[in-house]
């Protein structure tokens, strides 16, 4: 399991403001398939198991409480 674990900030799940910095303080969307109907709004410094190495996705009201955004991938 430790393979696959990895931080939000630099997984291709994590969907932040389209102006936001990629920082351990930034709030984003987890934007992974099986977790999208949680809605979860996790920082940069956040990871879990279902880490996918790649950038971050954009998208305008990712860091909102609760998140207003639709998924972009």
């Amino acid at each position: 399991m430790a393979d696959n674990w990895g931080l939000c900030k630099r997984c291709q799940w994590w969907q932040i403001e389209p102006s936001a910095n990629i920082e351990d303080a930034t709030m984003g969307l987890c934007i992974d398939e099986n977790l999208q109907p949680y809605r979860l709004l996790v920082s940069g410094n956040s990871g879990c198991n279902r880490f996918m190495k790649g950038t971050p996705a954009k998208a305008e009201g990712s860091s909102s409480s609760p998140p207003t955004a639709e998924p972009t991938r």
